[in-house]
């Protein structure tokens, strides 16, 4: 990661919105999963959206990551800073964009928690890693 200081702050440069942002715990867990999608499961940086402004049912949210795969919503990520516990009201934000862009798989990550899954007609089924970019 690409990190500089400046007045006495970190920063990390994202690779996604090419510009620096304060490094917060939070950001730091987005910049090592951005990371992550390119360098280890092959989605290219033309296909990931990151802090995505988005409506639904005149609600404003913000997605932390979105990957597009075929110009379609695939991977819908939520980060969360490492000393909040993925919760139930985690799930329950997760499933207000799912519902929005309904896309093929979920990841709820605090930086040390990672719940990945997918919603199957039966019901959810959990992975242990994110799916790789598969051309």
């Amino acid at each position: 990661m690409n990190l500089k200081t400046f007045n006495g702050k970190r920063y990390v440069f994202c690779l996604i919105r090419k510009k620096y942002y304060l490094l917060t715990k939070e950001e730091l867990v987005r910049q090592k999963i951005i990371y992550y999608l390119i360098k280890n499961r092959g989605y290219k940086v033309q296909e990931i959206y990151v802090e995505l402004n988005s409506s639904f049912y005149n609600i404003k949210n913000r997605i932390d990551i979105l990957v597009l795969k075929n110009n379609r919503p695939f991977i819908i990520v939520e980060c969360k800073s490492p000393e909040i516990k993925i919760s139930s009201k985690s799930f329950d934000q997760i499933m207000k964009y799912y519902l929005r862009f309904k896309s093929q798989y979920l990841v709820l990550t605090n930086g040390i928690k990672n719940i990945i899954f997918e919603l199957k007609n039966n019901g959810i089924e959990f992975l242990k890693k994110i799916p790789k970019n598969i051309f």
